[in-house]
């Protein structure tokens, strides 16, 4: 399982520890014996980054910076004045300077300048109008008729089309300008509409509409330029190490702030903002370190508060904050206008009624934790405790099949009956449990056991139809935090933050060189203390539960930091071991994790763990981060891996199982790890539907990307309508041949697609969809309940009725309840039992039938009576065994018995042996998909006379299926 920091390591820890403070000390207090010498840096105009005083002096960003640079590179700085970028290159040509910043990178220019080895600040490319443009930020409609201008040198032409092109935007107009000044030029003369270059180009009073390609920035010097780049990488290092957080100062001094303030919000959200003075916000209590009350103060803190404020301090208007004892009291107090929203939300998906409010986008994603008392293993836990919210994703552990789900009123309860022994396990968000863990001594026995590779949202909420400009302004407002910047902010406030000593010493230096000797002990056995559990904490969050392998929160996180560097390209490959879980029914658990470990050892072997990343997502599935240059030799490379992989589980195993891979390339405008995750699996899994025996490498594209856009409008259209106004019952006749008689018939669902003027959907469009959203349920019961009417209708009319099968998924054998709640619906269509059968798949009894709830289910029913229908008999699974584990009384033949055929007369036997053993176990036998005469001279030959297919009926309305059964 997971490996914790021996403590026999603790001393040397300690060692180091106490040489790394007496290092610190002594580089506060020194400075440069060296002589310092000359060095001379360009001056060009850049607002922001550049500016000349009234007084002659030089200040900016890089003034600045050069300034704390100098503390550790025994320079002066010389500034030369130049009249544009292209003049200092020019000069940095002519050796008429030392050095030029705010160099973002290219291959081009690496060939004729020298870079720094490390950045010195980061910079985005632009898109930018003029003050009285009414064009929203990322109005894609609105810019598809711009023109855009920038100059003839910008690097990030490419990440500027890639990001139109993502946007759909094919050709933009695009003129192009000798330097920044006429650019700016053209702007302000109307000749372009919008112009394109770097933030710190971008002019007070300019409107931003558009935002990409995040990238480092570089000082870059002549080459054979040495010394002055040995002395500026060292410099670099130090400032970094001693000063980390003087990059993120410098830009929000000079830029961040600047333009947050001015470029994005619509003129509907300027007159919002206008005529709002304050803003109530609600908040709960207990959710650390998001939302909670401040033990001293009394008052709301967490991170929800901290970038809310953040975000609208420079509007004016003034937070007020009231707190609830409940989401469901927050929920309602926002709904009716006691609040204007709520700072902190969870699954937003279990919000009962969504057209009331408006769930912003996710500012953080959060891993959930099992908590155990330390000794419990994954087969021992029978009984877990979590809240509503984490339920649907308990079922989603591998190996965790409690018998018991105690769903809790709040994560703090949890951890209470775990506490007292109630259950074995909780299931909790991953920070709030450490939080817990540390701080409640009632909670000193129990241990983070697991960091799943599941996680959990967080949002913040407003009302929809009140509060549209509000909505807009926070989605805008409210940046996206990063995996990095989550666990740093926890890292802070769950542990001593180390790179902050020194900023500490810097500004407490004559007070802590006076006490630190009488304190050093101390220090170094509570920093030791704290790194452990630090290290803790970080191996817990990063590996696998099961495996020695990275998980995917620290591709999330440590991936972020790669892709950002573009001296690469990156692309993201999720990849899967196909039918994994049926090897896991026929050789154990044991031996699918062996094939697991040997499908892992195997990948990290092809994979270069100083740039690239292996990781596991979830089951068989892996994701790789892998750099490329060429593409067409990448793709030859993960053909190779695919085939390594399945030669060496084919050695080992003697089984040839497909290795799938889906790629996705990251594109350098906007490095999304998430999406590109999603990505890459859906364009894996799409191409699976296609063909789940091939073994390709599919690649994300436009068709794909259409294809996936198709999937969630459509998700969207399945989510809003009403089942009951937009489904309906179609039914398929089971006909007995000697007398084409109607016998019975199967129940099947359609969708009346309101987009399409009721245009009938056959279950490939929703089906799978309402499987992973858990409205399964609901369709089967509504489908019985049409059957009810429909056979209740018949009876009383005094017309014939013949017995139906109705579908039930097998969600419904999965929890308690089931034969309770079908055989409600019997009695309140005062129905006989016999009338309705329930169809289940074979899959179901092979897959799933070691579920006790499953078995507990399936013994119930028998026992009240309720008729069962095996389903696809023969499509592949141990066929013969469905009879021990499933009292069926009818038994349905998978068509591909019917086309089978090879060796006819052994298959003719089978088929005669099958029906007779039904007959035997009195079992129905229904021949399924019979289409021709020679399927029904089939059906003769083994003595089975009830079928069902086209050769008869294809499924058809109630109207139609009741008019073939008056006819007869």
């Amino acid at each position: 399982m997971m490996q914790h920091t021996k403590r026999g390591s603790l001393p040397t820890l300690r060692k180091l520890l106490l040489v790394l403070l007496v290092l610190i000390i002594l580089a506060s207090g020194l400075t440069y014996a060296k002589e310092r010498r000359t060095v001379r840096v360009a001056f060009f105009p850049m607002d922001g980054y550049h500016i000349l005083l009234e007084d002659g002096s030089y200040a900016g960003m890089d003034v600045d910076y050069l300034k704390a640079l100098c503390r550790y590179a025994p320079w002066n700085i010389e500034y030369v004045v130049c009249t544009s970028w292209d003049d200092a290159l020019k000069k940095l040509d002519e050796h008429e300077v030392d050095l030029v910043g705010s160099a973002q990178f290219s291959q081009a220019r690496a060939e004729v300048y020298d870079y720094a080895d490390l950045s010195s600040g980061y910079t985005y490319g632009m898109i930018a109008t003029t003050a009285n443009s009414d064009i929203a930020f990322e109005d894609f409609n609105a810019m598809k008729n711009l023109t855009f201008g920038m100059v003839k040198s910008y690097v990030r032409r490419n990440e500027f089309f890639e990001y139109m092109a993502d946007n759909r935007i094919s050709s933009p107009k695009v003129l192009e300008y000798e330097s920044t000044q006429h650019l700016q030029d053209a702007l302000n003369s109307g000749e372009i509409d919008a112009l394109v270059h770097t933030f710190m180009e971008v002019r007070d009073g300019q409107r931003l509409i558009g935002r990409f390609a995040p990238q480092p920035i570089y000082y870059i010097t002549w080459k054979g330029n040495d010394q002055v780049l040995r002395e500026l990488n060292e410099a670099i290092v130090d400032l970094k190490f001693n000063y980390p957080e003087l990059e993120a100062e410098l830009m929000n001094q000079y830029y961040e702030s600047k333009l947050d303030k001015a470029i994005l919000l619509t003129t509907d959200e300027k007159e919002y903002l206008e005529n709002t003075s304050t803003l109530v916000v609600g908040y709960l209590d207990g959710h650390y370190p998001f939302s909670y009350t401040n033990s001293e103060t009394g008052e709301f803190a967490g991170l929800s508060r901290t970038i809310l404020e953040n975000a609208l301090q420079w509007t004016g208007v003034k937070l007020s904050y009231q707190r609830f004892e409940t989401h469901e009291d927050a929920y309602t107090a926002l709904c009716n206008g006691t609040i204007d929203l709520k700072a902190y939300c969870i699954q937003p998906e279990q919000i009962a009624d969504r057209d009331q409010v408006n769930v912003l986008d996710a500012y953080a994603h959060l891993p959930l934790v099992l908590v155990t008392n330390g000794a419990t293993s994954f087969e021992e836990i029978k009984s877990l405790a979590t809240i509503a919210g984490f339920s649907g994703m308990a079922q989603q552990i591998d190996g965790l099949q409690p018998d018991d789900l105690i769903i809790a009123a709040s994560q703090q309860e949890c951890l209470d009956l775990l506490s007292e022994n109630e259950v074995d396990a909780a299931l909790c968000d991953g920070y709030l449990a450490e939080h817990n863990l540390r701080t409640v001594m009632q909670y000193k026995n129990l241990t983070i056991s697991v960091v799943l590779n599941l996680d959990h949202s967080v949002h913040m909420i407003v009302r929809q139809e009140e509060n549209p400009a509000l909505a807009g302004i926070l989605s805008k407002t409210v940046s996206t935090i990063s995996v990095k910047d989550i666990s740093d902010y926890t890292f802070e406030k769950n542990t001593y933050p180390l790179m902050t000593l020194n900023s500490f010493i810097r500004n407490n230096s004559a007070i802590i060189v006076a006490v630190l000797l009488l304190l050093i002990t101390v220090i170094v056995i509570v920093a030791a203390h704290i790194i452990r559990d630090s290290l803790r904490i970080q191996h817990l969050m990063y590996k696998d539960p099961f495996m020695d392998i990275w998980n995917m929160n620290y591709l999330y996180y440590t991936g972020a930091s790669r892709v950002q560097d573009h001296r690469e390209r990156y692309a993201i490959v999720s990849l899967n071991i196909s039918k994994l879980r049926s090897y896991n029914i026929i050789y154990g658990w044991e031996a699918g994790q062996a094939l697991l470990e040997l499908t892992k050892d195997t990948l990290e072997k092809c994979v270069d763990d100083k740039k690239e990343i292996c990781a596991r997502n979830y089951a068989g599935r892996f994701v790789l981060l892998l750099a490329w240059t060429d593409w067409s030799q990448f793709i030859e490379r993960l053909e190779h891996i695919q085939q390594l992989i399945e030669t060496i589980i084919h050695s080992r195993t003697d089984n040839r199982m497909q290795i799938p891979m889906g790629v996705y390339e990251i594109p350098t405008s906007s490095p999304n790890l998430r999406k590109a995750v999603n990505c890459a699996t859906q364009v894996m899994e799409l191409a699976l539907k296609e063909n789940e025996h091939n073994n390709y490498i599919a690649v994300y594209d436009q068709p794909v990307e259409a294809m996936v856009t198709e999937r969630h409008q459509r998700e969207k259209l399945l989510e809003s309508v009403d089942i009951a106004e937009n489904f309906v019952a179609y039914y398929q006749h089971k006909v007995d041949i000697r007398n084409s008689k109607i016998i019975g018939a199967e129940a099947l669902v359609r969708f009346l697609d309101p987009t399409a003027n009721g245009t009938v959907r056959a279950p490939y469009f929703f089906i799978e969809y309402y499987e992973q959203t858990g409205r399964i349920v609901e369709l089967d019961f509504f489908v019985m309940e049409s059957v009810c009417r429909m056979l209740r209708k018949r009876i009383d009319e005094g017309k014939p009725i013949v017995p139906v099968s109705v579908n039930f998924s097998r969600m419904h054998f999965a929890k308690p309840g089931f034969p309770e709640r079908f055989m409600a619906i019997l009695d309140k269509y005062n129905l006989d039992k016999e009338l309705i059968e329930v169809e289940i798949t074979e899959t179901l009894v092979m897959e799933e039938l070691q579920q006790r709830t499953i078995k507990e289910t399936l013994v119930d029913m028998k026992e009240r009576g309720i008729r069962l229908s095996i389903d696809d008999f023969g499509s592949g699974y141990s066929s013969l065994g469905s009879f021990v584990h499933v009292p069926a009384s009818t038994i349905k033949l998978d068509r591909s018995f019917l086309l089978n055929n090879e060796n006819r007369d052994r298959q003719l036997k089978i088929m005669r042996g099958i029906v007779k053993m039904s007959e035997a176990l009195d079992a129905e036998i229904v021949c399924e998909g019979v289409e021709t005469e020679s399927d029904l001279e089939l059906m003769q030959k083994i003595d089975a006379y009830v079928a069902q297919g086209y050769y008869f009926s294809k499924p058809q309305p109630q109207e139609d299926f009741e008019k073939a059964l008056d006819a007869q």
